[in-house]
Formats: structure tokens, C-alpha cells, sequence
């Protein structure tokens, strides 16, 4: 394992695969959906150093407070292949990150209500020609009627956002790593890299047998 994340194998793994799809047109880069989740690291102090991981931090979502890491994934509006991903503590927020897993020939950018004033932004000004559907606040919902156009737009950009969650339910989830194995972000994420890869590769399968189907 250190002699893989030493020479960072893992990362150049994840990377071949996407280049792989994308070579054989199997990844169409117009839209790209950007989200992140938060993998928890363990808060004891039952270790040696008798401390925290360092490289973790606490954040508050909603009325809970997580302490841990944060994944910022991209994928494809498409199949929901996981095109490109970042590594942060978990206080980071969402947005601040977002330029780099967003690739410069992107013409959508999908993202929820956490990506909201995207386009102010000084990194994302040369994507000003890019189209930005980015959710509106939780609040403003509330004030929209079932049968709107405004409200029929959200649920249309709720319904291609979901493919960046399907990303997370098999990488959290499905194999297992809701929590962090190592002491660290570098660790963890060549770990998760890896992860990503054969979660890229099962999501392409499942969305080729169900063109065949």
C-alpha cells in the first residue's frame, strides 16, 4: 500500500480508466455535474500521538456536526462516469474547489444550491460562455407552484444531478468506505482513487447492458 500511494499508482489507475472511456467515446464531456460528499474519519484520540487526524476537520451540514475529509467528484450528464476528482478537509467548501474537476471545453455545469453565485467567481470567468444550472436555494422551492415552468426546470436539474449521487452510494456504500482506513487525506484519497476506477467501470457496464436491453 505505501509503495502504491508513494509513486501514486492509484491516482494514474483512475486516470487511465477515464482516458480509456473517453477515448472510445464513451464519455460525453458537454454537461458536467459537480457535487462532494464528506467521508468521516474517526474523532478519538486513543492513538500514540493522542490526537485527531490532523488533516481532518469538523463542519457543520444541517444540525449535525461531521468531522472527517471531503470528496469533490465530476461526472459526465450522461452515463454518470466519475470524470475527475479532488481531495479536501471537510470544512473546505464545495465551491471552492469546483474549477478543478471541471474541465476547460464544458458547456453545462450542473450543481446544487451549495454552487450558487458559481459564475462570480474569478477562476470560472474563462467558462463564461458555459451554461450554468445550478439549484435554486431550498427557500425559494417553497414559493413556486407544483404545476410551474420554474418548478418543472428544478426537478429536471435535480433528475441529472442524481447521477453524481449514484457515485457516492457505490463508493461509501457499496464498497464500504463511508469512514476513512488511514490517518491522513493523501492516503485515503489514492485509496478512494481506486475506488472510483472500478466504480467508473461498473456504471459503464450497467449502462451498456441496459442500451442492449
Amino acid at each position: 500500500r505505501n509503495l502504491l500511494v508513494k509513486n501514486g499508482l492509484q491516482e494514474k489507475l483512475f486516470a487511465q480508466v477515464v482516458t480509456a472511456l473517453t477515448e472510445q467515446g464513451l464519455i460525453l464531456k458537454k454537461g458536467t455535474i459537480v457535487d462532494s460528499t464528506i467521508i468521516s474519519a474517526p474523532s478519538s484520540t486513543k492513538n500514540k500521538e493522542k490526537k485527531r487526524d490532523p488533516d481532518a476537520h469538523q463542519v457543520r451540514k444541517g444540525n449535525t456536526w461531521h468531522f472527517g475529509m471531503k470528496m469533490h467528484v465530476a461526472t459526465d450528464e450522461i452515463i454518470g462516469i466519475a470524470m475527475d476528482v479532488v481531495y479536501g478537509p471537510a470544512n473546505e467548501h464545495d465551491i471552492t474547489r469546483a474549477r478543478e474537476v471541471i474541465a476547460d471545453d464544458t458547456r453545462v455545469v450542473y450543481g446544487d444550491a451549495g454552487y450558487v453565485g458559481i459564475t462570480q467567481r474569478d477562476e470560472f470567468q474563462d467558462l463564461s460562455r458555459a451554461d450554468y444550472m445550478i439549484a435554486r436555494q431550498p427557500g425559494c422551492l417553497k414559493t413556486m407552484s407544483q404545476d410551474s415552468a420554474e418548478r418543472e426546470m428544478e426537478r429536471f436539474k435535480a433528475s441529472v444531478r442524481s447521477k453524481v449521487e449514484h457515485v457516492f452510494k457505490r463508493v461509501k456504500l457499496d464498497m464500504g468506505y463511508s469512514k476513512t482506513r488511514y490517518r491522513g487525506i493523501k492516503k485515503n484519497a489514492h485509496r478512494i482513487s481506486t475506488l472510483l476506477a472500478v466504480a467508473n467501470l461498473f456504471c459503464f457496464d450497467c449502462w451498456r447492458r441496459r442500451s442492449v436491453a
